[in-house]
């Protein structure tokens, strides 16, 4: 099984924080990802959650020139080792994703409310067994739906407060000088 362990509860819920920031389009990408996800095979679910998450772990390696030649190098160790890769989502990736959220200040409490929530009820649906009622109908891997989603919306989130981050150091320069004299670059 591969949500069986409960290393992965926490991790689980750190993706819905997004639907804070986007409620229309988290509920449009999951749908929209729910039906793609039904209509793939194991490989193509398989091919799709590595790729995906190779983006997405390279959104968390400051190394703009190498970051995907990295997550990728990682993703070799997480496909050798899956406790490695579980380790990491738990240790580096989520507790990164909630403190970028706290940093950020935008409706924090209310993404943390979100995604504690969510991984309570995960833990829940996992100790009864939802893997293996879903299985069946749904085929492998059917629990990768939500994760495309996530990773479009984050990056799409990480661009918002970057062009945020970008205009405030610009009137910082302009306003903040020796002189208090505003100077137009």
């Amino acid at each position: 099984m591969y949500i069986k362990y409960p290393l992965i509860v926490p991790v689980i819920g750190h993706g819905s924080t997004d639907i804070i920031e986007y409620p229309i389009e988290t509920v449009v990408f999951n749908l929209f990802s729910m039906i793609l996800t039904y209509n793939l095979n194991f490989v193509q679910r398989k091919t799709l959650l590595i790729l995906t998450s190779i983006y997405h772990i390279s959104l968390d390696i400051p190394s703009k020139k190498y970051n995907i030649l990295i997550s990728s190098f990682i993703h070799v160790f997480w496909l050798k080792f899956p406790i490695i890769s579980k380790l990491h989502l738990l240790l580096i990736h989520t507790p990164m994703h909630y403190l970028k959220i706290y940093i950020l200040k935008n409706n924090w409490k209310e993404k943390y409310l979100v995604g504690f929530t969510t991984s309570y009820v995960s833990n829940i649906l996992i100790n009864r067994d939802i893997e293996n009622m879903m299985e069946p109908k749904y085929g492998k891997l059917w629990w990768i739906f939500p994760i495309l989603p996530h990773v479009i919306l984050c990056n799409k989130i990480n661009n918002k407060y970057i062009k945020k981050i970008k205009i405030i150091r610009i009137f910082e320069r302009i306003f903040n000088n020796k002189n208090n004299k505003c100077i137009f670059i």
